[in-house]
């Protein structure tokens, strides 16, 4: 008997545990949509079908060919074969039975639940009376890597559409996924959520659980318009630190450069400067509370921390959640020695070793200085021994991701100006410091930060 593949399933068809299916982010997304948080309706195009196209079109034989002959110690090797996979994949058609089950989709988004049960005859009408949505087109991996697959937004019309979602197939071939899939040897796939596009005027990301330390607070970070560039660590957002009873205890205003928006006569998402802008205070006292409620009861349904994106536009919505573990907390304190750099630690851990931009093959001392995230890294973090960056923020995907292996992260503006290459430093990802040459700890114990990180407390 031949299985028949199902493409396409809602929001309503999905939970937590169909991650298999439609990925992590759809499932986690799906389960809160079903319970009633504020998340948009949407469909997911599953990882079946993506698994059914690859094999097709004889595309998985070719790029198992292509990586057979990659050398996964040179990221140049790693990012050649990358392109030649992408473009494999969006040379070639999807199935006519997958594109009219995803056309299909988009046509019933602009359509209430209740009006999918009348007659075809009257359906029809009421598609032809509405034009199409505007739609967010988001990966959701089955490994769920933070940051290492594309998230397309501002798309209008099928072609469009059918065009993202390829995309979105193409950035499970990142430099990044690549490197992870050679390391765990083991394959990934990955299915596409298609949403209605949410227009925000503030976007951010809320860690429940503070992974620097062990006080039972809340990090929230927020920024103007989307929230990309957050995630993608292109900008240091604002942070407020939430206590145990959801009090404001500290914050920062962050200078925000950037903010990424949609233009509402071409839907294409552009990045804006700030000027005025940069160091006004994003969040107001209500929606910092109501924010923490909502992240606070998301963290007890799943019993473990979240981290959630949200974004604020005519209410609080939901856009990721992802479920994650405290890092285990360095027993150490300031270090003494000369300080080059001072700004905000991100990830828990104290290494020594040597600046540069750029990671020999086989290193295994680089310390990476950029302006921000390089995602092309992703493959090569157990050869790092620290990652420092002028704009970044803990709940940036970058940030998970060196949490998770045990690298120091800071997030110092203008490190790229001072640090040069080849320059021996220690970085301290507990307290943001960067020393000149190989730290001592000082003799006397030293306490870990509390996690207020020397904030104020904000006047809302």
């Amino acid at each position: 008997m031949i299985e028949v593949i199902k493409n396409i399933f809602w929001f309503k068809d999905l939970n937590k545990s169909k991650a298999s299916i439609a990925g992590a982010k759809a499932a986690y997304l799906a389960d809160l949509y079903n319970k009633d948080f504020q998340v948009t309706n949407g469909f997911v195009i599953s990882a079946e079908a993506f698994k059914e196209f690859l094999q097709s079109n004889s595309i998985n034989t070719e790029i198992k060919n292509i990586l057979k002959k990659a050398d996964f110690e040179d990221l140049n090797s790693v990012g050649n074969a990358s392109e030649k996979i992408k473009q494999l994949i969006m040379k070639e058609k999807i199935s006519s039975v997958l594109e009219s089950d995803i056309l299909e989709a988009y046509e019933n988004m602009n359509v209430n639940e209740e009006l999918l049960r009348v007659s075809n005859d009257v359906l029809n009408l009421i598609k032809k009376g509405r034009s199409n949505a505007v739609v967010a087109v988001r990966s959701s991996s089955i490994s769920d890597l933070p940051g290492a697959c594309d998230n397309i937004l501002g798309i209008l019309g099928s072609k469009n559409l059918v065009s993202s979602i390829k995309k979105c197939w193409c950035s499970l071939y990142s430099v990044g996924n690549l490197s992870n899939m050679k390391k765990k040897n083991a394959e990934d796939s990955i299915a596409v959520i298609v949403q209605k596009m949410s227009d925000v005027s503030k976007s951010g990301v809320v860690l429940s659980s503070n992974p620097m330390n062990r006080e039972r607070e809340m990090i929230i970070e927020a920024g103007f318009g989307l929230g990309q560039l957050i995630t993608r660590g292109e900008i240091t957002p604002d942070i407020y630190i939430i206590d145990g009873n959801l009090n404001l205890k500290g914050g920062r205003i962050g200078k925000k450069r950037l903010k990424l928006i949609r233009d509402l006569n071409t839907n294409e998402v552009v990045k804006k400067k700030l000027t005025e802008e940069q160091n006004k205070q994003v969040l107001q006292a209500w929606e910092i509370e109501d924010i923490a409620r909502i992240t606070q009861k998301i963290e007890r349904l799943y019993t473990k921390p979240v981290i959630v994106e949200f974004g604020i536009g005519k209410k609080i919505e939901v856009f990721h959640v992802r479920l994650y573990d405290i890092p285990e907390i360095m027993n150490k304190g300031n270090l003494k020695g000369e300080i080059l750099v001072e700004g905000l630690g991100g990830s828990p851990r104290i290494n020594t070793g040597i600046i540069t931009d750029i990671i020999a093959k086989n290193s295994k001392n680089s310390i990476i200085v950029k302006d921000h995230a390089d995602y092309d890294l992703i493959g090569m973090l157990d050869n790092l021994k620290g990652v420092v960056v002028n704009e970044g923020s803990l709940g940036s995907c970058f940030a998970i991701l060196c949490r998770q292996h045990g690298i120091p992260f800071v997030i110092a503006e203008n490190s790229t100006a001072i640090l040069d290459n080849g320059l021996i430093v220690t970085v301290d990802g507990v307290n943001g410091k960067i020393y000149k040459g190989e730290a001592k700890q000082r003799e006397e114990k030293i306490e870990i930060p509390d996690g207020s990180y020397g904030l104020e407390v904000l006047d809302l």
